[in-house]
């Protein structure tokens, strides 16, 4: 674990109102630790290794905590959203202060050769963001072409769902969000069968309440 990340943030009002609030203290504990390894791994952490160290092998309270999407698993790999948003924002901050580094030593003088080969490569970079913007898609395409993956999912074309929960799923991942993104674009990673699978479960679990 790098000196800069000692410990992540802590939100009481998120953890008072959030899902983890179904659990008892025996969960909520086991949460805190699996949060730790997460973190202290950079948010690469494998559910195996997760289970066998925090759960001697058991399965069942980490289901709990999936079922009520606490945390998903993506390529055997346990992903946690609101810390992986921290890692995020600590990444931007270090190349924001890698970039103030390299003007510094332009203004020294020294590495002029390597700062040259850096700006080429920043400029050919900087062309390919341009380029990108000029053809971004507008949030009616991004949104088909959210639907459309969903459709593609086995399990949509297994039909065992009703329409509506369709629309509230696409509703829900689709909505704009402050920074102008589609709350689906601002998650790390986004797999459409697991989501979906997660939504469908729980859609039926409230039904039978």
């Amino acid at each position: 674990m790098a000196k800069e990340l000692p410990y992540f943030k802590f939100e009481p009002n998120q953890w008072e109102n959030g899902n983890i609030q179904y659990f008892n203290r025996s969960i909520k504990g086991l949460f805190i630790d699996l949060c730790s390894m997460y973190w202290s791994r950079l948010g690469e952490l494998d559910y195996a290794l997760a289970l066998q160290k925090l759960c001697d092998g058991n399965t069942t309270e980490l289901d709990l905590l999936m079922q009520k999407d606490i945390f998903v698993i993506q390529d055997d790999k346990i992903v946690i959203e609101f810390l992986d948003e921290q890692l995020n924002e600590f990444q931007e901050t270090s190349l924001k202060r890698a970039k103030a580094a390299n003007k510094r030593w332009k203004k020294k003088g020294k590495n002029a050769i390597a700062l040259q080969d850096t700006s080429k490569s920043n400029a050919i970079r900087e062309d390919k963001i341009r380029k990108e913007k000029k053809s971004v898609p507008t949030k009616e395409e991004k949104i088909k072409s959210f639907k459309d993956q969903v459709k593609q999912t086995d399990i949509f074309k297994s039909k065992k769902y009703k329409d509506e929960m369709f629309i509230h799923f696409t509703e829900y991942w689709t909505a704009e969000t402050k920074s102008k993104k589609l709350f689906f674009e601002t998650q790390k990673t986004f797999s459409f069968q697991a989501r979906l699978r997660t939504w469908i479960n729980n859609d039926q679990k409230y039904r039978d309440l």
